[in-house]
């Protein structure tokens, strides 16, 4: 019996080595051994809630996940803590926003993303209930293949001198070959990625109808906060021309949101006693999409989201 014991402890020397080194490189810094990360995974946002609590948060997909808060502090006066992250669905900002609201009983404001492409009930991703339990057991985080990929590549990244993350959703384009279909020559008025853009989101729109039972959700969680002294304000982000002439006037939801769904949001503001900021239809900004959006739905983290992190915070004084 105790010759079996050391073997299994030999054989579990490499497992323990192994997580040791995954505690300490995993780039999230789920166990808080790190002063700062700037991961900006959803994993890795809660997790730095949970421990530091702020007053004042962000809650929407990428569209809201890159704010300079530095800069949105300045704006605003106040300072802001982001939980946004990378497809977010309707249904999970909603459940973040319940968690939140459970998770700080001292929350005072809420930035909260909406668009055309959240309402729509066939964009269901649905990970709160996943990412509340891997935030609840440090095991279920050991053991995640996701977490253990993006450790390795920390890792690989650490050793081989390569600072990680890049320089973002920015771009100097050169004319032509940023204008260039380099298959078939095609040559674009705006540069490729943004040119592109509609088509990668076009099937997803295609049969575009209002997630009415998570709007209602969202009504009711608005009347939380009120109740709560809460103050929340509704977001919809800024889109390029392309998104709009390319997929939401064909498809018929241009005239859907501006005749019917906007008037119902400001109606539901009033009765729910929440903010609405509406720079995706009424008060789009007057951006060149060429230089300020990096993509359809996305502004360029250098020359266009500054602009635009000035405006809606500025708003939020």
């Amino acid at each position: 019996m105790r010759n079996i014991l050391k073997k299994l402890a030999l054989l579990l020397v490499p497992v323990a080595a192994y997580f040791a080194v995954f505690i300490a490189f995993e780039p999230n810094n789920y166990f808080g051994l790190h002063k700062v990360t700037d991961s900006e995974s959803s994993i890795s946002r809660l997790k730095v809630f949970q421990r530091e609590k702020g007053s004042r948060v962000i809650i929407g997909d990428s569209r809201l996940a890159h704010f300079d808060l530095d800069l949105a502090g300045q704006a605003s006066g106040k300072t802001w803590q982001t939980l946004a992250f990378g497809g977010a669905s309707l249904k999970e900002n909603n459940d973040l926003l319940e968690w939140v609201l459970k998770e700080n009983p001292d929350l005072e404001e809420v930035v909260y993303g909406l668009s055309f492409y959240t309402l729509n009930k066939s964009y269901n991703a649905d990970r709160m209930a996943t990412l509340e339990k891997t935030l609840a057991n440090p095991f279920a985080y050991l053991f995640n293949l996701e977490y253990n990929v993006n450790m390795l590549t920390a890792l690989s990244e650490r050793l081989q001198g390569v600072q990680s993350g890049g320089a973002g959703e920015t771009g100097d384009w050169q004319y032509p070959a940023d204008y260039t279909d380099p298959d078939t020559g095609t040559v674009y008025p705006v540069h490729r990625t943004l040119a592109v853009y509609p088509q990668a989101i076009l099937p997803r729109c295609r049969d575009w109808a209002v997630n009415t039972a998570q709007l209602e959700r969202l009504y009711a969680l608005a009347d939380e906060c009120a109740a709560r002294g809460v103050k929340l304000t509704v977001v919809l982000p800024p889109m390029a021309d392309t998104v709009l002439t390319q997929v939401c006037e064909p498809l018929g939801i241009a005239g859907e949101m501006t005749g019917t769904v906007l008037p119902a949001l400001r109606a539901a503001a009033d009765a729910h006693g929440f903010a609405l900021l509406d720079y995706e239809w009424t008060d789009r900004p007057a951006y060149d999409e060429d230089t300020q959006f990096y993509d359809g739905f996305h502004l360029d983290t250098r020359y266009g989201l500054p602009q635009w992190t000035e405006t809606l915070f500025a708003a939020l004084r």
